[in-house]
């Protein structure tokens, strides 16, 4: 479902620019960052008065996600080859002695992701 259309007046499209130093600059981003917002978010948060306060410490790092992603598609593919095996089985041929480690691979990869999940939510405050 798309997301419905704002109004005319509630459309960002004026901008407004400011001259900073190279030290004003990097300290809006810091504190940007600190907020988990953008930079251009931050300023216009700050510009307008309202309250910009940090980020919770339990943000799960972009890293993890990554490897969460990576495992979790390490997950699907192993899943895919387990129903090929499948389908492999049912014309009656015999498994070939390669794919004998496949149930190891599965639950190898399924601890990986036990772990990963745990450091996320351990590591990090749940």
């Amino acid at each position: 479902m798309a997301r419905p259309k704002k109004q005319p007046a509630e459309r960002r499209c004026a901008a407004l620019r400011s001259d900073l130093t190279i030290a004003e600059l990097i300290y809006v981003r810091e504190q940007a960052e600190r907020a988990g917002l953008s930079a251009a978010e931050y300023t216009r948060r700050r510009v307008l008065g309202a309250k910009v306060e940090a980020a919770e410490e339990r943000r799960v790092q972009a890293a993890l996600v990554s490897e969460i992603n990576r495992l979790g598609n390490q997950l699907a593919a192993l899943g895919n080859l387990t129903n090929q095996i499948a389908l492999y089985c049912h014309t009656d041929r015999s498994i070939p002695e390669s794919w004998e480690s496949l149930p190891q691979e599965i639950k190898a990869t399924r601890q990986l992701v036990e772990q990963t999940l745990e450091k996320v939510l351990f590591d990090h405050g749940s």
